[in-house]
């Protein structure tokens, strides 16, 4: 097994790779006609439409109750989300390799690109250490392009699953150099612009903060510094943007936005923490779509919203909406998209729940003390309330929803390596 904190060489050949709301008002989502067994995918064959491309959404720390309360909060009980308007809706079981674990992000973000379940902490590796071949490298290798968006730093641990291969999610200034030289993503966009710089320096990005003093780049855990990756990468054919208006007028087919020293947002308990990205996420999203859809090919696409977990871990349920605002908005751009583009899949799943989070309302009576809230919720006179058990993640079921060709396969009860097999079997993509 590779030492702790060590790069692992990318393959080269293909391995195998809550609580519900407490409310009057039920939630309205779509039914689920049928259940396919965990982990499977319809057999080959079954389905004569293909998805040219896909966009799997990803809400870091997206539990049941957060899907719930976004709802209640946004869409109120007789609106859909736009993450509810997909057809088909399942539940992802998200235990690690290890069962009496709860899974961290590194983890799960591998269990959903390459179908193998790993140790937390791991990126794009088996329990071995031994490097898993990724749904975003085969559909490179099929000729697709491919991106990443995030509003954490884009060599975070969920993105990184889908394209590095390290024993320690926190070498990312080596995850961004193999984003650069050996996955070759296409386009990058997010934070976390220190880990692209050469040793001892900082972007100066207005974001800074001590915080973000610890983390200053990119002297990773192994002691050696990866240089001036943002040099690097222009020498390679990216256009670099480091704000929205940059990214509004950047016109290439290769893009490298980083928009933050370190994540988009700001962590902090109730009334300190403050979610407001340079640049929204469905911006973001709607530029990746733009330079994806050139190839003829098709492309993979995996977005992001990354201050829905960061902002669960400090029980600060205020900024948590405004993170689900932004990726309901995230979907929106996805859906206008695939209403153009048909042989697109949309995927929107949670990859675990975090915070332990329960949702009442006025109804039940007066809120116990320390309960966060209210929120009014939509078109309602009625209130909700956040009470949370713990500032870590939980092992409950995520919620998943999928619409286009291929949906199918993320109906019912899956397993977190599902994910995968379905995104493969939606693109007739073999591992």
């Amino acid at each position: 097994m590779p030492e702790v904190g060590s790069r692992v060489a990318p393959p080269s050949v293909r391995t195998r790779a809550s609580r519900a709301l407490a409310l009057a008002v039920a939630v309205v989502l779509p039914a689920a006609c049928s259940t396919v067994a965990p982990g499977e995918a319809p057999a080959a064959g079954a389905r004569e439409e293909l998805a040219r491309n896909v966009i799997l959404l990803l809400g870091d720390g997206l539990g049941q109750p957060q899907r719930e309360f976004l709802h209640m909060a946004i869409a109120g009980p007789s609106g859909q989300l736009a993450m509810d308007r997909l057809d088909v809706t399942g539940s992802v079981d998200t235990t690690p390799a290890a069962s009496d674990q709860v899974t961290d992000s590194a983890a799960a973000a591998t269990a959903f690109a390459t179908g193998v379940r790993t140790t937390n902490g791991a990126v794009g590796v088996d329990v071995d250490g031994e490097p898993l071949t990724t749904a975003l490298e085969l559909a490179r290798d099929a000729g697709k392009a491919t991106g990443l968006v995030t509003t954490s730093q884009v060599t975070d641990a969920s993105p990184a699953a889908f394209a590095a291969h390290v024993t320690d999610r926190d070498l990312q200034s080596e995850i961004a150099e193999q984003y650069l030289e050996d996955a070759r993503v296409d386009v990058i966009l997010g934070g976390g612009q220190d880990h692209w710089l050469p040793e001892g320096e900082q972007s100066g990005s207005e974001d800074e903060d001590d915080e973000d003093e610890d983390e200053a780049a990119p002297d990773d855990a192994d002691g050696r510094s990866h240089g001036d990756l943002i040099a690097r990468a222009t020498r390679l054919g990216y256009t670099h943007v480091s704000d929205a208006a940059g990214l509004a007028a950047a016109d290439s087919e290769k893009l490298l936005g980083l928009f933050a020293a370190q994540e988009m947002f700001e962590k902090g308990d109730d009334g300190e923490g403050r979610y407001a990205p340079a640049v929204p996420l469905p911006d973001m999203t709607r530029a990746a779509l733009g330079a994806l859809d050139r190839r003829e090919a098709g492309f993979f696409l995996l977005v992001e919203e990354e201050g829905i977990d960061e902002m669960a871990h400090q029980n600060n349920a205020a900024q948590m909406l405004e993170a689900g605002r932004a990726l309901e908005g995230a979907v929106e751009v996805a859906l206008q998209f695939q209403a153009a583009n048909p042989d697109t899949l949309i995927v929107v799943a949670g990859d675990h729940e975090t915070g332990g989070m329960e949702v009442t309302d006025t109804a039940a009576g007066a809120p116990p003390a320390g309960e966060d809230g209210p929120f009014p919720v939509t078109d309602s006179d009625r209130q909700l309330w956040v009470d949370w058990s713990t500032a870590d993640h939980t092992g409950a079921p995520t919620p998943i929803t999928a619409g286009g060709p291929g949906a199918e396969a993320f109906e019912g009860d899956i397993q977190n390596t599902g994910v995968f097999t379905g995104v493969m079997e939606s693109m007739s993509l073999a591992n």
